[in-house]
């Protein structure tokens, strides 16, 4: 029998400059679909279908096509069916992406039999979608008898359209390419092209791109003969194709027409953005697009960058932020944005509906110094002589980025010849860090590049163009200035530059709002009879509701779960001496050094603690002052030595991929993550430049000068960021939680968490602006407080042959050199017994009765909601008695219990999913066990109807108490268990992620992360449905419970009224929470 699939080509590509992924290109004899095989050597495989595609206008038919393909295929018709088939598979679910150009349909599973179970099924449902009306009404866009709309798609993009980033791309791409260019239509949609869509054009679409002939597929692992045999076995019918080739070349004539444009988002804050664009190489010139990805990179990734220093970090900021990038397109395109441009003259209010009143009279209450009247005018201008009020007018900007471009240009890179070759071996250090971090993505994106320009730039297939990335860069970084500045006076100075000024708008947001009642309204006046128009939309959902038959359920093949497996590595302990109470050493196949510093901070004072997040914000951005006695160049110092921020940035950016620091473990900044009480200041560097690394980074934490100008700029640029964290529902959402679940207590320091949190950290950050000089003694005492903390530890990550006790013994000798020249230093002389014993206590208000906020953001137009209620379940052991009889007892069985029957609730397709998800009353809807917080939370995120979106929740939660053995059964409980299989094999997949559960699980209670492992594994064995009944009734009842004191949040635009059944919700502006 001949095969299905012929091997077409070989190649490899680099996974470092001496490592190479082997690749091999398979092409089906008969239609012509590709699957292209890289052999990653890590724990888990992915699978990815790339469909070429373009929008043909604004109704999203790529993104709507996106979503249908999930609800059943031609041979397997049953909704869910694709989505139960890879959770029982170790996965937590199929998923997709659209871009411009392209859709992609992913899975990611933890074995190679896992992923040859799911792809036969993947594939019929991609090339042969059922698309039925009763499909598009739930998913894509309906409204009801009220003329309110609703609908998955829907309530995706009007969370998203009129927000600053899309708003800005859809205007750039219209500029750079035509408004009549592909790449100009919105492949997402707008929301009322959506509501204009078909079924019907949907179909079409769908016969037009999603040809098997169209089509690769992309899959990263370990992958052999197994996944060659399943190949073999796809029935021949699911990869046949009907010849519609989609192939065709697109247009790259420069457009004639504006350069610039001026457009509105909804906000309330001062701050808005400005984008730069230019049309770049086509894709397969490899090594200009790399250059010049690596020339952007030296304009603006360090604070020390040429962009950053003239607009970011200068005395009076023009921009919070820059980032300089080239994106895949045809041909590329190349974009430069400043984000936190100052709007009017700079000022912003206080928060949004109404907190103005309260700026007011903060700044009544102020003294002001008759002394410094230059200060308004300084509101106008700063020292470059730059207008502030006119940053955001149209060709202002563009004026001032150009100038500083040809200051560079002309001097040639400040005069530093060897400048570019230091960007572009930086550039190749974070490239290989992000191959060996995440290969699987990185080769995915990269193959994915090709095969787009094979579709559409060159209609011949091949891969491979990137294959040699390494070379490439090691080629760059030997060219000389010359060779950069032609780059530089080609692509950028003389080349069609394309800017868009995004300008924030308070009024929008009502205007939006009236629009969206007078839609409505004319919705109603079309239904002739009410509830036969219900009716149908009820039938609608029905159709379209998961129910998988027990016939179908057990049809589904389970994978081996030995075959599974986790990195390789070796986790240890070094012999630790001051100021280190304990070492963790992991060790596994890495070319790098991974560092992270934690330091106690529970015995920060009180004073301190609203500077904390800015101490965070200078810590590797301001200057150091070098005492004598310090080394410097590896010479002891005899005299002090300053040396500013922006060398102290190069120095570091030179010795270290990335480096940084928090407060907390986690790294959204204004919100705290579990472990608020500690400090972590984290390096990813070589182990060549390890001792060098350490050394300058101890000096940046021990010898910061904390000088007035750089207090005042770094602050105000991150109230610039607080002004655009602000216009996110997630984040607002989440910080709104956050702060209410956090109560005080009388007798003792805040919490950490409410400091950094947004709220307090603006108000602190503006009286910082206003006299940032009496600032700096708080910070020096920062400093002195962690320098002496005791309890600090260390984890290490290292390869496999670096000698663990001799990178420690590098850390504490450069911690001690800079002790020893740092004069307010007292040595350390007790430690904790325990330093990864890091109190657990409970901070949830003690409520009497529910507490409902509703908070109205004019930012948004979907909306966001949570429900939180106390769970004080915890994971780890309960006490310091012997790991395997405290196991064999399992302690956690609760835990566990909980852990999986909320998989089995929230999974895709599953009972929240369709509940919520599936009625199209938000695009997201979860169940989440927040163990360090103790809370059990629901939210719901994108929603177009809110108040529908938690009532169904509430329906959800009481129909499963009531008919218990439809929802949870046998099947159910396997799929979420293998699910959280994977959730566990997916933790531990590099080196850095295996470092960071050694953290985990030592703050846990666990000696290792293999101990985790093991407890967790018997837990999730022993848990019977019994267990999980238990815990509905324990603690998801709680959820709908009224008479359980409930934290309520629900985010809304201006104009929403939530439903009585609700409860009564007290309206609170932002500052207020």
């Amino acid at each position: 029998m001949s095969k299905q699939f012929v091997k077409e080509s070989e190649l490899s590509y680099q996974k470092s400059a001496h490592s190479w992924i082997p690749t091999t290109v398979h092409r089906h004899t008969k239609s012509g679909l590709r699957v292209v095989q890289c052999k990653v050597q890590q724990p888990i495989y992915t699978l990815a279908i790339y469909v070429p595609t373009l929008p043909q206008n604004d109704t999203g038919e790529p993104h709507t096509l996106e979503h249908l393909v999930f609800c059943g295929s031609k041979r397997f018709a049953h909704r869910g069916y694709l989505d139960a088939l890879a959770l029982c598979n170790f996965s937590l679910g199929t998923n997709a992406w659209t871009y411009e150009d392209v859709t992609c349909y992913t899975l990611t599973t933890a074995s190679e039999e896992a992923l040859s179970n799911v792809m036969a099924a993947y594939l019929d449902h991609v090339l042969s979608p059922q698309l039925r009306d009763e499909q598009f009404v739930t998913e894509v866009y309906h409204y009801d008898s009220k003329g309110r709309e609703h609908g998955v798609v829907f309530s995706e993009v009007l969370g998203s359209e009129s927000e600053e980033a899309e708003v800005c791309e859809r205007r750039m791409l219209q500029l750079l390419f035509g408004e009549d260019a592909a790449y100009a239509k919105s492949f997402g949609g707008l929301t009322r092209s959506v509501a204009q869509l078909t079924n019907a054009e949907v179909a079409e679409y769908h016969k037009q791109f999603y040809d098997a002939c169209n089509i690769t597929m992309v899959v990263t692992g370990p992958v052999g003969a197994r996944f060659e045999q399943a190949l073999e076995d796809i029935p021949s019918e699911i990869l046949h194709s009907s010849g519609h080739d989609s192939r065709r070349m697109i247009p790259i004539n420069v457009p004639e027409g504006p350069v610039s444009a001026r457009v509105l988002f909804a906000a309330d804050s001062h701050v808005g953005s400005v984008q730069f664009g230019w049309r770049g190489p086509m894709g397969s010139d490899v090594e200009t697009a790399t250059a010049l990805e690596i020339l952007l990179e030296y304009l603006t990734e360090e604070a020390s960058s040429p962009l950053s220093m003239r607009f970011v970090e200068c005395k009076r900021p023009v921009a919070s932020s820059v980032v300089g990038y080239v994106k895949e397109s045809i041909p590329t395109t190349m974009f430069i944005s400043f984000d936190g441009v100052p709007y009017g003259d700079g000022e912003d209010s206080e928060g949004e509906s109404g907190d103005e009143s309260e700026d007011e009279e903060e700044e009544e209450s102020e003294p002001e110094d008759e002394s410094e009247p230059e200060d308004e005018d300084e509101s106008k201008s700063d020292e470059s002589g730059d207008d502030i009020t006119r940053l955001l007018d149209e060709g202002y900007f563009a004026e001032l980025l150009k100038i500083e471009l040809e200051r560079v240009y002309t001097t040639q890179f400040d005069g530093d010849a060897q400048a570019l070759q230091r960007a572009a071996e930086q550039y190749g250090q974070r490239l290989a860090k992000r191959m060996e971090s995440h290969a699987d993505d990185t080769l995915q994106h990269t193959i994915g590049i090709d095969i787009v320009a094979s579709h559409f730039a060159t209609g011949k297939f091949a891969v491979g163009t990137r294959a040699r990335i390494f070379d490439v860069v090691a080629e760059l970084a030997q060219r000389p200035v010359k060779y950069w500045l032609e780059l530089l006076k080609t692509w950028l100075l003389d080349a069609r530059t394309c800017h868009v000024c995004t300008v924030p708008d308070a009024t929008m947001s009502a205007r939006l709002d009236a629009e969206r009642q007078q839609i409505e309204e004319a919705n109603a006046a079309t239904v002739v009879d009410a509830a036969e128009h219900d009716q149908r939309i009820a039938l609608a959902v029905e159709a379209n509701r998961v129910d998988l038959p027990a016939t179908v359920r057990a049809g589904i093949p389970e994978p081996d779960a030995g075959g599974t497996s986790a990195l390789p590595h070796t986790q240890l302990c070094a012999e630790a001496h001051a100021p280190l109470a304990a070492v963790q050493v992991l060790r596994s196949d890495t070319q790098f050094v991974n560092v992270r510093l934690h330091v106690p901070m529970a015995s920060m004072p009180e004073a301190l603690r609203p500077f904390l997040a800015l101490f965070q914000g200078l810590l590797f951005n301001t200057d150091v002052q070098l005492p004598v006695g310090a080394v410097h160049n590896g010479a002891t110092l005899t005299e002090p030595l300053h040396i500013s921020y922006a060398t102290m940035d190069q120095q570091l950016a030179e010795l270290t991929t990335t480096r940084g620091s928090s407060v907390g473990m986690g790294v959204e900044q204004f919100i705290s993550s579990w472990t608020d009480e500690v400090f972590v200041v984290s390096l990813h560097t070589t182990p060549e430049k390890y001792a060098d690394a350490v050394r300058c980074a101890v000096q940046a934490l021990v010898f910061g000068s904390f000088v007035t100008e750089r207090i005042s700029t770094v602050a105000q640029n991150m109230l610039a960021d607080i002004a655009q964290i602000k216009r996110d529902g997630e984040s607002v959402l989440t910080a709104c939680v956050t702060r209410l679940s956090a109560q005080d207590q009388v007798g003792r320091p805040r919490w950490i968490t409410n400091h950094v949190s947004l709220f307090d950290q603006e108000r602190v950050l503006r009286q910082v602006v206003r006299d940032a000089a009496s600032v700096a003694t708080y910070l020096d005492e920062i400093r002195r407080v962690m320098v002496h903390a005791p309890g600090m530890f260390l984890s290490l990550g290292m390869a496999n042959t670096d000698d663990a006790q001799q990178l420690t013994n590098t850390f504490v000798r450069e911690w001690q050199t800079c002790m020893d020249a740092y004069s307010q230093y007292v040595p350390i002389t007790e430690q904790p017994k325990d330093p990864f014993a890091i109190p657990r206590e409970s901070r949830l208000p003690q409520l009497a009765e529910p507490l409902r906020v509703h908070v109205t953001l004019r930012s948004i137009q979907a909306s966001f909601a949570a429900i939180c209620v106390p769970c004080a379940l915890r994971e780890h052991p309960p006490s310091e008695a012997d790991f395997d009889t405290q196991l064999a007892q399992l302690p956690a069985r609760d835990f566990y219990a909980l852990q999986l029957l909320l998989e089995l609730l929230h999974r895709t397709d599953g009972p929240l999913f369709n509940a919520v998800r599936g009625m199209g009353l938000a695009y997201g809807a979860y169940f989440e066990l927040r163990e360090r917080r103790g809370q059990l939370m629901f939210s719901c995120t994108r929603a177009s109807n809110v108040s529908g979106a938690i009532l169904a929740m509430r329906a959800l939660v009481e129909r499963v108490g009531e008919h218990w053995d439809e929802y949870v059964g046998a099947f159910e409980v396997a799929m979420a268990r293998s699910a959280l299989v994977f959730s566990a094999v997916d933790e531990q997949v590099t080196p850095g992620s295996v470092l960071m559960m050694c953290v985990v699980s030592a703050i846990g209670g666990f000696a290792s992360v293999d101990m985790r492992n093991r407890w967790r594994a018997a837990h999730l064995r022993a848990v019977t449905i019994d267990d999980m009944r238990r815990v509905f009734d324990t603690y998801v009842r709680r959820l709908v419970d009224p008479k359980v004191p409930a934290i309520h949040v629900v985010l809304t635009p201006p104009g929403t009224q939530l439903e009585p059944e609700l409860g009564s919700f007290s309206r609170r502006s932002l500052n207020e929470i």
